[in-house]
């Protein structure tokens, strides 16, 4: 059996047991493409819409904790950030959400004037919420760590890259610990517009800590100029400001650890490991450079 076959099945048992959305464990299930770990589907019945997502094995060595992600979307979805959430099984590895008619931004999208404002305001809402029982606290240090053991332990990086990394870390261990609610990998795919708001999805990295890499994780992922940054950061922080520096050290940072997960996702998925290579490899190039996007 196919994999994709085997996790459809084993998705609609676990919607099963549920009873608030047994009704679509035998509903049709359209797979949603352009997730690397996981299996999702939008599932249509009698008038509504779901989204069902199925965790991909291994998730927990990836730094993936289920039940502080229960939590989370449960605090994101009440403030308006997240789609409604009926179901989060940690056990199961089954999340249900309601299905949020809305367009999945684009690189353009993303880059442009107006949304970075908007994002940038979303994202000040996200980071002004209250801190809540069951969240994980999200220390990037401690999952470079993580990854680094993984992969044979940190004599295993790349010397040069791990110099950039430490200095980056060292800097941000030199400030005042800010914490709180954070998504963690913060992307255009991972936002949806519907036209009157910005909706985030896949918190599965997300918990308590420093919300510098929310904002590390979009700028570096979307490469943004520095004049598409001062927008951003004007959105974000308003007249107090940011320290440019700080957010290029938690680049780095969040660079270093994607190089690390790209590198395990290699090696424990040999099917996918051409792309997993090729990307871990731009990112190695980018610390590699010094330059900041």
């Amino acid at each position: 059996m196919a994999p994709a076959e085997a996790a459809e099945l084993t998705a609609r048992a676990a919607l099963a047991a549920h009873a608030a959305v047994g009704v679509i464990a035998d509903a049709p299930f359209r797979a949603i493409r352009g997730g690397l770990s996981n299996h999702a589907w939008h599932v249509e019945r009698d008038g509504h819409s779901y989204f069902v997502r199925l965790g991909g094995r291994g998730s927990k060595s990836l730094g993936v904790d289920r039940r502080s992600e229960c939590h989370l979307l449960g605090a994101a979805s009440a403030a308006g950030l997240a789609p409604e959430v009926l179901v989060c099984d940690p056990d199961r590895d089954l999340l249900v959400t309601r299905f949020v008619r809305a367009a999945t931004w684009t690189r353009q999208d993303a880059r442009k004037t107006e949304n970075l404002r908007r994002f940038g305001a979303t994202l000040r809402t996200l980071h002004s919420l209250s801190l809540c029982p069951g969240i994980e606290r999200i220390i990037f240090s401690a999952q470079a760590t993580l990854l680094e053991n993984q992969l044979g332990g940190a004599e295993s990086a790349q010397p040069a890259l791990r110099r950039v990394a430490v200095a980056a870390f060292e800097m941000l261990a030199g400030r005042e610990a800010i914490v709180a609610l954070c998504h963690n990998d913060l992307h255009h795919l991972n936002i949806l517009d519907d036209g009157d708001r910005l909706w985030f999805v896949d918190w599965e990295y997300g918990g308590c800590g420093d919300p510098l890499f929310d904002l590390a994780s979009f700028l570096c992922q979307l490469e943004l100029t520095h004049q598409q940054r001062q927008v951003l950061f004007s959105a974000y922080a308003g007249e107090s400001g940011i320290s440019i520096d700080l957010v290029e050290a938690a680049c780095r940072v969040f660079d270093y650890v994607q190089w690390l997960w790209y590198r395990l996702r290699s090696a424990s998925e040999p099917g996918e490991a051409g792309e997993h290579s090729f990307r871990a490899e731009v990112i190695a190039q980018r610390l590699l450079s010094g330059v900041v996007p």
